[in-house]
């Protein structure tokens, strides 16, 4: 007769006690390469999380930088299949699969990145939240700061919407080319990738980003101005695979949620404060910085956020989040 030699599991099935569980591992696909200069808001923000998630618990942090699990599309897609638990994927990313989200991108929305984080963090931030977790099966954790405000820089000064009469601005999607034509410019879809040679040869003139987006790719070499529009802020939902985390027990999701908490707080802090340095840095370069008076942005606001909120009206799922918005951005003011 052969040996009955029972595992170790049938023993613990048959004494009634349970396997013990097997960690868990996150991990995080991201856009940036681990040490790039000026994008610790994004990079070490997720390093922050990653370091409270293994010093509560038995959870592992994987980090993948630089692209390497696919472009954010491919990543957002990915976390939503659970091939990844969660990635850097921003507003944009996120408004091909939960179109809702763009009315945060209105122009002129918010006043100040305190007036926004007011916003995101209360109810309304949080039902979107939720609303995007029962679409998508992603739940989002906080909204992060991808850099602050947005601004135009250009060839040439520009104080009002007048100057903007004739220019041929770089600008991606249609919330972002309306506005500009409405002021007279035209738009050009040109790849972030192509954007440095794009201003360099005249293709266009101008562009809007973030200032640690004008250093990242040096377009201080080849912009003369930097207007401080503040148009439109810059951020992003800090996602995570919902059936990830609705499979944790309840310790691990306090645990994510703490961790959260700290990374945004730490994105925050570090994005005003880079911003700061960046602006700097633009200066030094030889760009003429043009710091705008309330008068001068509402200007802008005048023409660029109506052309934005009709175009809104009939390319989001709901509409009414317009008003919302606007009612949420007027409370926390």
């Amino acid at each position: 007769m052969k040996p009955l030699v029972p595992s170790l599991a049938a023993l613990l099935l048959s004494a009634g006690l349970a396997l013990p569980a097997a960690a868990q591992t996150i991990t995080i696909g991201l856009s940036l390469p681990e040490n790039i200069e000026g994008f610790d808001f994004v990079n070490g923000m997720y390093r922050t999380f990653a370091e409270e998630v293994e010093a509560n618990s038995d959870m592992s942090v994987n980090i993948v930088y630089g692209g390497a699990l696919g472009n954010p599309n491919d990543r957002l897609a990915q976390m939503r299949r659970g091939v990844i638990e969660m990635t850097d994927a921003a507003d944009g990313n996120y408004a091909s699969i939960f179109s809702d989200i763009m009315v945060l991108n209105m122009p002129y929305l918010f006043p100040s990145e305190q007036v926004a984080w007011q916003v995101f963090d209360g109810p309304f931030g949080t039902q979107m939240a939720e609303d995007i977790r029962e679409a998508t099966g992603i739940r989002v954790l906080g909204w992060w700061e991808s850099g602050g405000f947005k601004h135009f820089s250009a060839s040439r000064l520009i104080e009002s919407p007048a100057d903007m009469e004739g220019l041929k601005m770089r600008v991606l999607g249609p919330l972002a080319t309306i506005p500009v034509e409405a002021m007279g410019a035209s738009a050009s879809p040109v790849a972030f990738g192509e954007l440095y040679t794009a201003l360099s040869t005249g293709v266009v003139d101008g562009q809007d980003n973030s200032v640690s987006t004008f250093n990242l790719i040096r377009l201080y070499e080849v912009q003369s101005h930097l207007m401080m529009t503040g148009h439109v802020y810059a951020f992003g939902p800090l996602g995570i695979s919902d059936a990830f985390f609705s499979g944790l027990s309840p310790e691990n999701q306090q645990v994510i949620l703490d961790a959260a908490a700290v990374a945004i707080a730490y994105n925050r802090e570090t994005s005003r404060a880079v911003e700061a340095s960046a602006i700097t840095r633009a200066e030094e370069a030889g760009v003429t910085v043009v710091r705008m008076t309330d008068a001068q942005r509402d200007a802008f606001r005048q023409v660029m956020q109506p052309a934005a909120i009709e175009w809104l009206q009939g390319n989001v799922d709901h509409p009414d989040l317009i008003d919302a918005a606007l009612a949420a951005v007027a409370a926390a003011q």
